[in-house]
C-alpha cells in the first residue's frame, strides 16, 4: 500500500449545501464511491473557502465527471463499430445478384455458388473502418465533448476570478502592514 508523502485536508461540505449536492450525476453502473473521491481530489486541489466557491467547484467537478463519461462512450462506440467491422460480410456483385436471382427462378440450370463470407481477426486494421463506419455517432460524441470542455473552462474562469475577487476584498479588510527592517539595539 502506497502513501502520499502530501498531507491532504479533510473537507467537509457545509451543511447548508448536503441537500443540493445530494444526488450526484450518476449513471449506468458509475459508483458514489468514485465519485466522491473525485470530487474531494477536485476541492483539496482549489480548496473552497465559502459557499459560492463550493457551488463553482462542484459544477466543475461535475462537468469533469460528465466529460470523462462522454469520452467513455465515445470509446465504447469506436470499439463496438470495431467489433462491427470484424463481422462476416458477404460481398455480392450485381453479376453475383443475376446468377442467385437466375439460381432462385431455375436450380437444376445454375449451380453457381455465392462467395462466402470474408472473415477478418486484426483489429488495427478494422479501426479506420470502425471510424468510418460509426463517423455519425463519434462526431456527435465530439461535439458533446467540446461542449463539456468549454462550460469545464468557463467555471474555472469563474473560480479564478470569484478567487481574486475575494482575495482584493480580504486585502482591503486587512489591517495595514508596516514593512521594515529588524535590528537588535545595542544597548
Amino acid at each position: 500500500m502506497t502513501r502520499s508523502l502530501v498531507a491532504k485536508k479533510s473537507f467537509r461540505l457545509p451543511t447548508a449545501l448536503e441537500k443540493l449536492f445530494d444526488n450526484p450525476p450518476l449513471v449506468g453502473n458509475e459508483r458514489r464511491e468514485d465519485y466522491d473521491a473525485f470530487c474531494l481530489e477536485i476541492e483539496i486541489a482549489l480548496g473552497p473557502t465559502d459557499f459560492i466557491l463550493w457551488i463553482l467547484i462542484r459544477e466543475f467537478a461535475d462537468i469533469s465527471w460528465e466529460l470523462r463519461r462522454e469520452r467513455r462512450i465515445k470509446a465504447a462506440i469506436i470499439m463496438f463499430k470495431q467489433k462491427e467491422a470484424l463481422k462476416p460480410t458477404m460481398v455480392m456483385t450485381r453479376a453475383d445478384f443475376a446468377c442467385f436471382k437466375e439460381e432462385q427462378e431455375n436450380p437444376s440450370a445454375f449451380k453457381k455458388r455465392l462467395p462466402k463470407p470474408e472473415v477478418r481477426d486484426d483489429k488495427s486494421e478494422s479501426l479506420p473502418e470502425a471510424y468510418m463506419l460509426g463517423h455519425r455517432e463519434i462526431d456527435i460524441i465530439d461535439t458533446r465533448i467540446a461542449s463539456y470542455l468549454f462550460r469545464r473552462h468557463a467555471v474555472l474562469r469563474e473560480i479564478e476570478r470569484y478567487s481574486e475577487s475575494l482575495a482584493r476584498k480580504l486585502d482591503k479588510t486587512s489591517p495595514d502592514i508596516i514593512e521594515g527592517e529588524f535590528s537588535e539595539d545595542a544597548a
